[in-house]
């Protein structure tokens, strides 16, 4: 006889392919297995994210006033986004105006009584500045549609462009987010 037994298929101990070799696990044992705890410590764990997510902004908001494209926000990136901040930097529009001249008309029509002939007029001039603002952003987003269109394709438009570049446009340039990289009058080729 040779010194190489093979042993039995079903004696205890032995491994065979295909068979689980073990007993089944009661189901408060596999209860047992796959419970933990949601949050270890709920206060901590939200300290922890508030930090986290205030680390997160602060990095964001120093990239968009240094222009540091990567660690900006998702809506702000991109070659595409990057096109229309500059296009809109470039330009002077009455409705970067509007917001200070508001202030002011607010101011004029306290001082002013309103059934008297200067307040009709001051309301009057109002009125124009805002319709001149609507119509200016109106043909700018034309004029910008084209040449991004020639630029870079039409289903390179980002999500939500219009609305992007109606704010910007109706912000002061100096409080812009991100800060303009171009002069005005530098338009994007």
């Amino acid at each position: 006889m040779s010194d190489h037994t093979t042993p039995e298929p079903d004696a205890p101990g032995i491994e065979t392919p295909g068979k689980k070799n073990r007993p089944t696990p009661k189901r408060k044992e596999q209860e047992a297995a796959r419970r933990r705890p949601v949050i270890a410590d709920s206060k901590t764990a939200r300290r922890d994210q508030r930090e986290k997510q205030r680390l997160q902004r602060e990095k964001e908001f120093q990239a968009m006033r240094e222009g540091d494209e990567r660690n900006m926000p998702l809506e702000h990136r991109g070659p595409e986004r990057r096109w229309l901040r500059d296009y809109v930097d470039a330009r002077t529009s009455p409705g970067e105006f509007l917001l200070p001249l508001s202030i002011v008309f607010v101011i004029a029509s306290l001082a002013i009584p309103g059934n008297s002939v200067a307040g009709l007029l001051l309301i009057a001039i109002f009125y124009m500045l805002v319709l001149a603002v609507a119509i200016d952003t109106w043909l700018m987003i034309r004029r910008m549609k084209k040449r991004f269109v020639a630029k870079f394709g039409a289903t390179k438009l980002p999500r939500a462009w219009t609305f992007y570049v109606i704010a910007r446009a109706l912000n002061i340039r100096r409080f812009r987010a991100p800060k303009p990289r171009v002069a005005r009058g530098e338009y994007p080729v």
